[in-house]
C-alpha cells in the first residue's frame, strides 16, 4: 500500500506541476501579446512624433522665411527721421496755398480782361 500511496502522491504532484506549467505558459503568452501590442503602439507613437517633428521643422522654416521677408521689407521703408524731414518741408511749403492749374488759368484770363 505504501507504494500505491507514493504513486498517487507523485501523480498529484505531477498534475500540480503540469497545471503550474500551463498557467505559466498562459501568463507568458499574455505577456508576449502585451509586449507586442505595446511595441506596435510605441512604434506608431514614434512615427507620429517623427511626422509632428517634420511638420514643426517645416513650420519653423516658413516662419524664418516670413521673418526674412519682413526684415527685407522693413529695409525698404522710410525711417522715422526721413518722414520727419518730409513733414517739415511740407509744413514749410504749405501746399494748401498752392494754386491749381485751373485756378491759375482763371486768374490769367481775368487779368487779360483788364
Amino acid at each position: 500500500m505504501s507504494l500505491m500511496v507514493s504513486v498517487n502522491s507523485i501523480n498529484r504532484r505531477v498534475r500540480m506541476l503540469e497545471e503550474r506549467h500551463d498557467n505559466l505558459h498562459k501568463k507568458a503568452e499574455v505577456i508576449e501579446d502585451n509586449m507586442l501590442n505595446n511595441s506596435q503602439k510605441h512604434s506608431n507613437d514614434i512615427k507620429r512624433l517623427n511626422e509632428d517633428m517634420k511638420n514643426i521643422k517645416r513650420d519653423m522654416e516658413e516662419i524664418k522665411d516670413s521673418i526674412r521677408l519682413l526684415i527685407k521689407d522693413s529695409k525698404n521703408k522710410a525711417k522715422k527721421e526721413d518722414v520727419d524731414v518730409i513733414k517739415k518741408y511740407i509744413e514749410l511749403w504749405n501746399p494748401a496755398n498752392f494754386v491749381t492749374q485751373r485756378e491759375l488759368n482763371k486768374i490769367l484770363k481775368n487779368e487779360d480782361e483788364y
